[in-house]
């Protein structure tokens, strides 16, 4: 099982590229993400199934991209789906930009990554152990 599969909006992928993705490589989890991960040929909606199943955390990059997004809707859905009392920490939101989450969301808490904070890095890592 991998430790990651990082959900977010494609309008937001040059920062989940450049700056998640390695960050998280760097600290030695394993990550599943769309671009390099998601099977060619296959259905995308069996792929995101796929990724939320076969990983111990979803990661969502909390964007107003985000919140606006079907796709995004639906992979937090089936994620929350599996630990819906959130025991597990199935979901692991982080915090990109301020934005108006659904309330099912928003009573999670988050990593607050928007001002580039070290130390919610530092707990964002240790969230995901």
């Amino acid at each position: 099982m991998k430790d990651v599969f990082i959900s977010y909006s494609r309008k937001d992928s040059a920062w989940v590229r450049d700056v998640l993705l390695p960050n998280l490589e760097n600290h030695s989890f394993s990550v599943v993400i769309d671009y390099r991960d998601f099977k060619a040929g296959s259905l995308g909606v069996e792929e995101m199934e796929r990724a939320v199943e076969e990983t111990r955390h979803t990661v969502l990059v909390l964007t107003k991209n985000y919140v606006e997004s079907n796709w995004a809707k639906f992979e937090n859905a089936m994620a929350q789906s599996q630990d819906p009392g959130a025991v597990k920490r199935k979901l692991i939101p982080i915090l990109l930009e301020k934005c108006d989450l659904p309330p099912r969301l928003e009573m999670l808490h988050n990593r607050d990554l928007s001002g580039d904070d070290p130390q919610q890095w530092d707990l964002l890592y240790r969230d995901l152990m």
